[in-house]
């Protein structure tokens, strides 16, 4: 590839990935001053700002510039620009000022990155990966991808990582950011991500890597991970946080690993916070951190006892039993993720005779099925039905139906979906598994939620119907848009979502009073229970018009509602936070002294803790404590992160935010 064509691919978001977009914007106001000096076939110069930038076929990425400036400059980045908006070789010619990239019949490359990835020769990214192949392979599930006009770029959240491709450059040139010890790994990864999402079938090697990945976790490779565990205490808190960083990952992308998915996903998360604690990064926490530790260490010892129990291993395969025909209330649907690329999409369904809750899944576990993503499996077929989508607020009659032990009913094509009609908007607001009383709402979600291990397994749907909603606020802490829901005593119920869901839920403030009900998950995450919205089910008549709000965004409400709320104002910030019991409290203070133990061992602080905790009849955690004064090992200091933790998921299940 000549230099002309590679600099043509190089548009704006490729240079970001050479540099930031700090240094591109200081470069996009030298352009007009810069002078070009030459532009050969195998090399180009430009002068800019009196330094001279020398850029060679290779590429910027082996540009060099005389300026003092370690690494790349903002004068490599000019220049690249000024050579971007030649159209004629000769020095003479103006320099234009900064615009986009030249147009595909000057000098762009004749295959986009994209193409070029999936052109590119399996044997040749084999010999690039080298060791690092097996690990890639399942690293690659994890994988974020963007298509640009020109380029590729493939986000990694553990480790921390991002690579963007460049029409025609080989791999080693690919444009990196993250970690210098694990740039081969990491590109690899984000090729066989974009090989895999365009349907390039994997070679035989690749197969005997899946093959491996489906053995069931063996005693030695857990007596690894608790191992890597306990070592990440001294690692982190004394200093050497990438040991722990690099282990923990490697566990994570080992094929051994990847037939427990919950467990991947826990291991990725511990690479990611030793990460930051490297870094110095502000959302590194050292009681989290050690929480994280704990819930790890206990999945551990859980799965030596049950090996094969799914939700410990995290998988949604099931063993079903064929049950009488059901009469449910289909409420609505949840696309989801994991944080080891697993994909899939739940239906929600309610018996209404029972109050039971029922959950219908159509999932790909990671690596498998690149194609696949939540959307197209909502506009796909089940159950006899064209789509999802054409079952959300229906009352429907299943044929045939299998379902497994703890409720969940297969999507067997043998199962057929028989639809009689919207829901009727009298008995949903009649039906007591409606709450607008925040105290029975967690009551239910108590008996439902499990114990131990279990708890933290599956969301839980519920049906909520608040008398009023506050417009959202962003919580800047946990990097949340924020809904105060109240119930009809004033109670708080905080709903949640994330930025990226954020579009489709600008006006849910706006539905209540008005809308019959709507249908939230509950999840329990690091320290605390969240409540996302799904679907909003509204009046229509006598029956119930649902809005799946993974999908759809939530239509205006009623203009009173939309008048009181101040629809205008847009989103606030977030002022303060829900206060919490003196239980959790207490224990989140045990949590931040754990982790200074670990830096230091305190006797003192640790009595005192244990005399307080005895006072308020916390006698596990008590005994705990006190153990860790005489026996400061890394297994007691879990057992004590481990019952702290579950304190504070208890207190979140015991009261709501007032």
């Amino acid at each position: 590839m000549s230099l002309r064509t590679l600099v043509a691919s190089f548009d704006d978001d490729a240079l970001v990935a050479l540099a930031n977009k700090g240094l591109l914007r200081r470069a996009i106001k030298a352009v007009e001053q810069a002078k070009l000096v030459h532009f050969r076939d195998d090399d180009a110069k430009v002068l800019v700002d009196g330094h001279h930038v020398l850029i060679p076929a290779s590429g910027p990425q082996s540009a060099t510039c005389n300026c003092p400036a370690p690494g790349m400059c903002s004068h490599i980045l000019t220049a690249m620009l000024v050579l971007r908006n030649v159209t004629d070789a000769e020095p003479s010619a103006p320099i234009a000022p900064h615009s986009a990239a030249p147009s595909l019949d000057e000098a762009s490359p004749k295959v986009g990155a994209i193409d070029w990835m999936v052109a590119l020769d399996a044997q040749t990214l084999r010999k690039f990966a080298g060791a690092d192949y097996p690990g890639a392979t399942n690293l690659a599930a994890t994988a974020i991808i963007l298509d640009r006009a020109a380029t590729a770029q493939i986000n990694f959240t553990s480790p921390e990582a991002s690579v963007t491709f460049v029409s025609e450059q080989p791999l080693k040139d690919a444009l990196y950011k993250g970690p210098g010890s694990r740039k081969r790994l990491v590109i690899t990864a984000a090729a066989l991500a974009v090989r895999d999402r365009e349907g390039v079938a994997r070679d035989a090697l690749q197969d005997t890597v899946a093959q491996e990945q489906s053995a069931a976790l063996t005693d030695a490779t857990l007596s690894d991970i608790s191992a890597a565990i306990e070592a990440a205490i001294a690692q982190v808190f004394l200093g050497s946080p990438t040991l722990a960083q690099e282990r923990l990952l490697d566990l994570a992308i080992s094929a051994k690993v990847q037939s427990a998915p919950r467990l991947t996903s826990q291991l990725l998360t511990l690479s990611s916070q030793a990460g930051w604690a490297d870094t110095g990064d502000i959302r590194f926490e050292g009681g989290r951190f050690l929480a994280a530790l704990a819930q790890t260490y206990a999945l551990v010892i859980g799965l030596r006892q049950r090996p094969l129990d799914p939700d410990l291993l995290g998988i949604a395969r099931r063993i079903y039993e064929p049950v009488p025909d059901m009469d449910l209330w289909s409420l609505g649907a949840k696309g989801w993720t994991t944080p080891n690329g697993a994909r899939g999409l739940t239906l929600y369904l309610l018996n209404p005779d029972t109050g039971g809750y029922h959950a219908a899944t159509v999932a790909r576990a990671a690596g498998m099925d690149a194609t696949f993503t939540p959307s197209r499996a909502y506009a796909g077929p089940i159950w006899g039905a064209t789509s999802f989508a054409e079952f959300t607020g229906k009352e429907i009659t299943l044929d045939a139906p299998h379902l497994a032990n703890d409720g969940q009913l297969s999507t067997s094509t043998k199962t057929i979906a028989k639809i009689h009609g919207p829901l009727s908007s009298k008995e949903m607001r009649e039906a007591t598994s409606v709450y607008n009383d925040w105290e029975k709402l967690l009551a239910d979600l108590r008996s439902r939620v499990g114990t131990g291990l279990s708890r933290a397994a599956t969301p839980l749907p519920s049906l909520i119907a608040p008398i009023s909603i506050d417009e959202a606020q962003f919580d800047d802490i946990a990097q949340l848009y924020r809904w105060q829901a109240r119930d009809r005593s004033g109670n708080v119920l905080s709903l949640s979502a994330h930025s990226r869901d954020v579009d489709h839920l600008k006006s849910l403030h706006t539905q209540f009073p008005g809308a019959v009900a709507l249908l939230v998950i509950s999840s329990i995450t690091a320290d605390e229970l969240r409540h996302d919205p799904v679907t909003l089910l509204r009046p229509m008549g006598e029956g119930i018009s649902a809005t799946n709000l993974d999908f759809q965004p939530a239509p205006d409400g009623k203009l009173i509602v939309r008048v009181k709320r101040g629809l205008q104002r847009g989103f606030r910030k977030l002022q303060g936070g829900v206060g919490s019991s003196p239980q959790a409290g207490f224990a989140s203070q045990v949590l931040a002294k754990l982790a200074e133990q670990c830096r230091h061992h305190q006797p003192d602080t640790l009595a005192a803790l244990a005399k307080t905790a005895e006072a308020r009849q916390l006698l596990l955690l008590a005994d705990s404590l006190e153990k860790l004064i005489t026996d400061p090992d890394p297994s007691s200091i879990l057992a004590a992160a481990y019952l702290s933790h579950n304190l504070i998921l208890s207190d979140s299940l015991n009261c709501a935010a007032v």
